[in-house]
């Protein structure tokens, strides 16, 4: 979430006047995320969160308004979209599709404990069994050929010695196909900023804008790669206790156990790669965020060394 389309009160206040969600009282701009905008929205009526969206296609867009609906049906913790007067739940600002959730309760955890990672993990589980049926037509591009197409826009700008690294793992991944593996919808982007607690519950998992059909052990490799480390250094208890929350509810194949590690490698790599395109090509805006791609450098080789000798 960051913000590249500024609106005005004046802009605020007539969009807000098509809801039945009181007078605006306030808003700001939100800075966590990358691919959106977003912001705060006080009313009188309660606390909501109005998303524009940048890079979305028109024709997606309702397939991810669906998508959120049935979560919230299933019971999940996360914002699902408010219908206007007109009982739509898309409209446009400043030429641009737009919707407005309730604001979820709780924070983001900065310094996750094992609760959290258990809790992310069990999350997860519910996640995949609730949609396991739910006929989903987008797909990730959490694969082979999207890591190709993020290496391509940065390749002519990166160190030997990075360059050499992504070579690697590029043809390590090319090698260990995840053909086989269980498939199904993935929210593709479980990172803290996208994950709320009050106290050591889960009380929000937000932004499914990345979600897509994939590999489902992705899920959790991702989620590892943010919840599951110390200042960049792995925690192998913290990747238990993700795993552990996640076979609660779904215990791993034979084929998903083994393949684990080279998932854990695959995630790092797809962020570096996601990270690094930010970083050398960013986008212009009056709030932008851009992190740091190096520590999923440092997650990569550590993955690799720990691959090598297991």
């Amino acid at each position: 979430m960051s913000v590249y389309s500024v609106v005005s009160p004046a802009q605020i206040n007539a969009f807000f006047s098509h809801y039945p969600l009181g007078r605006v009282l306030g808003f700001s701009g939100i800075t966590d995320g990358i691919d959106n905008t977003n912001y705060w929205v006080s009313t009188s009526e309660g606390e909501f969160v109005l998303t524009v969206f940048e890079s979305i296609s028109v024709s997606d867009l309702p397939h991810f308004m669906a998508l959120l609906g049935h979560l919230a049906a299933q019971g999940l913790p996360c914002p699902y979209p408010l219908p206007d007067r007109q009982a739509q739940h898309l409209r446009l600002l400043n030429h641009k599709h737009a919707a407005v959730f309730r604001r979820c309760p709780g924070r983001a955890v900065l310094k996750p404990g094992m609760t959290h990672c258990r809790q992310i993990g069990w999350h997860l589980a519910r996640l995949h069994q609730h949609t396991q049926d739910y006929g989903f037509p987008i797909a990730s591009n959490h694969d082979l050929p999207g890591y190709l197409h993020l290496f391509a826009k940065v390749a002519g700008q990166l160190a030997a010695a990075d360059l050499a690294v992504i070579h690697e793992e590029l043809a390590f991944q090319a090698a260990n196909s995840h053909a086989g593996l269980p498939t199904g919808l993935i929210h593709a982007d479980p990172f803290r900023d996208n994950v709320l607690f009050v106290g050591d519950k889960l009380s929000g998992l937000l932004d499914f804008y990345s979600a897509g059909k994939g590999v489902l052990l992705l899920d959790l490799a991702i989620a590892a790669a943010d919840w599951c480390h110390d200042d960049g250094i792995v925690n192998g208890a913290k990747l238990a206790a993700l795993l552990a929350g996640y076979e609660t509810l779904r215990p791993l194949h034979t084929l998903e156990r083994r393949l684990w590690p080279t998932l854990l490698r695959a995630a790092a790599l797809r962020f570096w790669l996601s990270r690094l395109v930010h970083q050398l090509h960013p986008r212009s805006g009056a709030i932008t965020q851009n992190k740091d791609p190096r520590v999923f450098r440092q997650l990569l080789c550590q993955y690799r060394q720990a691959h090598r000798y297991s």
